[in-house]
């Protein structure tokens, strides 16, 4: 009953993929969804990419560890998703581009864009990497499957979930997907309470450290999080693909505005899950906390629907992240390569298009089966600190104040704030790596702005 439940899931998302992909003709409808998307759509994009594995299976898990402050990545990426869309959604959708590198390459220049590209891709490889820690963890926690049949099998639904129609299709999938999820952490939240266990009950059982206090972890760690959290959904290309493929500058911003109020609950939920498991003094694997709370808690058929429906969260996660990596390597690489060979409109561009996701999602795959059972949530702050601790300055200056900032100091502030992130682990520095990369990068992106201003007063 419970793999009925959960192969039920699976075939109706299928359903929906085959019956929302029907009109996908172009490479406009696979990458920014024609440009036609509706607010409720683009916030489909969006949660879709950004609700997944580690704001489930891995803020469950680490709430079992460490308390509240499992809750800064969804409440992170709200605050994100709301300053993107109080003040930027309108000028980025007003741009009629694709990707942030070609908004960068706009203002700074190709090499510029290339650096923020290859390490906003590589961070977004390794949220990639986290979504197949948490699948694996979800097959595991319920079949006796090794890891590497586990992996295999989430590449292969990750690739089906793509190429069911790109982001046209990803659109419909990801606010069916967001309907789910939440469907399934309410009556998982409704099923604690029902224990005896009220947020107050929590409260006054569990240690203040770590579990009830939000930096927990330590106030460096946690704020670092939460900083990565803001400037990695700035800079992260699945979630601007979003705003792109709004239909209009105003309805970009009411997409972008209904993720920022609607993620941070889910996060909430989970951490009241991981809260119950540690007060009640459950013993398991901290990964497993998620799925076999669901699988002792409910009869097995609705078990099975609501542990489907948190993997087909992790499949939709990774594969959104895949394609946005796959969109930055098609038209900021093989696109200006290829020159005459291909064209955005042809069916050579749609194929090569597709190849390179499948790259992508077997890479990450092969990725993930070495680091089985570590935090989820610890590779994807550090994937959001790789996107955005160099390229958030220089992008925040090309939207508000275009061309307050020359091309050698913008290309000066990305290097250099990707190299502190890289260099504070190596030093052994008791500070966050993101904290310094990101300072790092403001200042030299603020200090080269003042220096242009002084220059043209001159």
């Amino acid at each position: 009953m419970f793999s009925a439940g959960a192969l039920s899931i699976a075939i109706l998302f299928v359903l929906l993929g085959f019956f929302f992909s029907r009109n996908v003709q172009t490479s406009s409808d696979y990458s920014v969804a024609g440009r036609k998307a509706s607010a409720t759509a683009v916030s489909g994009i969006i949660m879709g990419a950004l609700v997944g594995g580690a704001s489930t299976v891995g803020t469950v898990q680490m709430a079992y560890e460490f308390g509240l402050s499992a809750w800064w990545f969804t409440l992170g990426a709200g605050i994100g998703c709301l300053f993107l869309g109080i003040w930027f959604a309108k000028p980025l959708r007003n741009s009629d581009l694709i990707t942030i590198p070609e908004f960068l390459k706009n203002q700074y220049g190709y090499y510029t864009s290339l650096v923020s590209m290859l390490a906003s891709s590589l961070g977004t490889f390794l949220s990639v990497v986290a979504q197949y820690l948490a699948g694996v963890a979800l097959l595991r926690s319920v079949f006796p499957i090794s890891s590497i049949h586990a992996t295999l099998l989430l590449a292969f639904l990750v690739l089906a979930f793509i190429f069911l129609g790109g982001l046209k299709s990803y659109s419909q999938l990801g606010k069916a997907k967001i309907m789910l999820l939440y469907l399934a952490l309410l009556l998982c939240s409704i099923k604690v309470l029902s224990f005896g266990n009220s947020p107050l009950d929590i409260i006054r059982s569990l240690p203040v450290q770590p579990y009830l206090n939000p930096f927990g972890r330590g106030l460096s760690k946690d704020a670092g999080a939460l900083i990565s959290m803001i400037v990695g959904v700035f800079c992260t290309q699945i979630y601007i693909q979003g705003v792109f493929a709004a239909s209009s500058a105003e309805t970009a911003q009411k997409g972008v505005l209904i993720a920022a109020f609607t993620t941070p609950p889910l996060g909430l939920m989970g951490v009241f899950i991981g809260l119950y498991l540690r007060r009640a003094g459950i013993i398991l694997e901290p990964s497993h906390a998620l799925p076999l709370f669901i699988f002792r808690s409910f009869p097995p058929f609705l078990a099975g629907i609501l542990w489907g429906g948190i993997l087909v969260t992790v499949i939709g996660t990774a594969a959104g992240l895949s394609l946005g990596i796959a969109t930055n390597m098609m038209r900021d690489v093989i696109l200006p390569l290829g020159g005459n060979r291909f064209r955005e409109d042809s069916s050579n561009f749609m194929d090569l298009s597709r190849i390179s996701v499948a790259l992508i999602v077997f890479l990450s795959a092969y990725a993930g089966s070495f680091l089985d059972g570590t935090m989820i949530l610890h590779w994807s702050y550090l994937s959001m600190g790789l996107r955005g601790v160099g390229t958030f300055f220089p992008f925040i200056l090309a939207i508000l104040f275009p061309g307050s900032l020359s091309s050698p100091m913008a290309l000066l502030s990305i290097s250099c704030g990707l190299v502190s992130l890289l260099l504070v682990p190596l030093l052994e520095l008791p500070v966050s790596p993101l904290v310094i990369g990101i300072s790092v990068s403001g200042i030299i992106a603020v200090a080269g702005s003042r220096l242009q201003k002084y220059e043209a007063d001159l």
